[in-house]
């Protein structure tokens, strides 16, 4: 079996490829009700497309964006794989109670690197999802194990998360911002053995990330435009997050003064360094970049 993920960028970067098809390519994957971008789909041995593997993903790509199809589509291999592993070998639609269990023994106990429970609720996810909608498209009668009154199911298993919380002193922050991101020794001077070259970008990201609470989703997200420049009453900056937030739902998060500064003070040099050095490549990729 091989899998791939649809990519609008493949298209546009590798035009020869299509180029026999007498099409235009791009306009073909970017016309209404095209394939939507990452949904990944299967192929068999002789190249077509393996079912129900893709009539699976074209569903949840309906509701699902290229990152979460990704994520499960790794999720959905890992029980395909483990289900042929077995002996006699089992597929998705013949798979048993008893499979999916030891496919949940096997993720949370056994592996060399076991699952975390957030790891697994992932996974048990997807299973739920696929089982769902086999049964709602007439694939299966009914899903191969049963759901408890009070909701739960052989696959949740007994995996309790761990709180894993660990806080730094303010001693410790100090060197991780001084030492670990701008590249400093313990006594303050200039360590040349440091080799990045983007140590005010990696304190004023970091420093931004553990002030305002923003999630990674939203944080890598957020464009610099967003977040404005230092206020001369060195009050913080409010920064309105929309379409990045979690769920999509509107909320606002505070830069504070110093952490304004810091952003400031890159943009001023490392920014200017680095944009002015990418100038060239972006202006050849401009159709591209427009388009």
């Amino acid at each position: 079996m091989d899998y791939f993920f649809t990519s609008r960028d493949k298209v546009r970067s590798y035009p020869d490829v299509v180029a026999p098809l007498d099409m235009d390519a791009v306009d073909y994957v970017t016309r209404a009700r095209a394939v939507k971008e990452g949904t990944p789909f299967f192929l068999d041995a002789d190249m077509r497309p393996l079912e129900p593997h893709s009539s699976f993903f074209q569903e949840m790509a309906k509701t699902n964006k290229a990152k979460s199809l990704r994520d499960y589509a790794y999720d959905f291999l890992g029980l395909d794989d483990f289900l042929t592993s077995l002996d006699p070998p089992a597929d998705l639609l013949s798979a048993t109670e008893d499979d999916l269990t030891a496919y949940r023994d096997h993720c949370t106990k056994y592996r060399d690197e076991p699952m975390r429970p957030a790891s697994w609720r992932r996974h048990r996810t997807t299973i739920t999802n696929f089982y769902n909608w086999a049964v709602e498209t007439g694939l299966l009668e009914r899903r191969p194990y049963l759901r408890k009154a009070n909701g739960r199911d052989v696959l949740q298993g007994d995996a309790v998360p761990e709180l894993a919380v660990r806080c730094l002193t303010y001693d410790q922050w100090w060197l991780l911002d001084r030492v670990g991101l701008r590249g400093l020794l313990p006594d303050g001077s200039v360590d040349p053995a440091f080799r990045s070259r983007q140590s005010l970008r990696n304190s004023s990201g970091c420093n931004l990330s553990i002030t305002t609470g923003l999630r990674l989703r939203e944080f890598r997200a957020l464009f610099d435009v967003e977040v404005g420049a230092p206020r001369r009453d060195a009050s913080a900056a409010e920064v309105q997050l929309q379409a990045i937030a979690k769920f999509g739902l509107p909320r606002k998060v505070d830069v504070q003064h110093p952490t304004l500064r810091e952003i400031d003070w890159y943009r001023k040099t490392e920014r200017v360094a680095a944009v002015r050095g990418a100038a060239g490549n972006l202006w050849r990729r401009r159709e591209q970049l427009s388009s």
